[in-house]
């Protein structure tokens, strides 16, 4: 249950920082591009990790 915790504390906080990048004009690159892929690298890793 602890890591569904953080894959789940980690969707959140990647949701609220494309939110905020989207709500304060940040570049369309940065909104479309690069956070949803950090975003995805970062929950992947995150499976790899509570699979091992």
């Amino acid at each position: 249950m602890n890591c569904n915790n953080k894959v789940i504390t980690t969707s959140l906080l990647w949701a609220a920082a494309i939110l905020s990048a989207a709500l304060l004009g940040a570049s369309s690159f940065l909104t479309l591009i690069i956070l949803p892929v950090l975003g995805f690298f970062s929950i992947t890793a995150l499976r790899k990790q509570n699979s091992q």
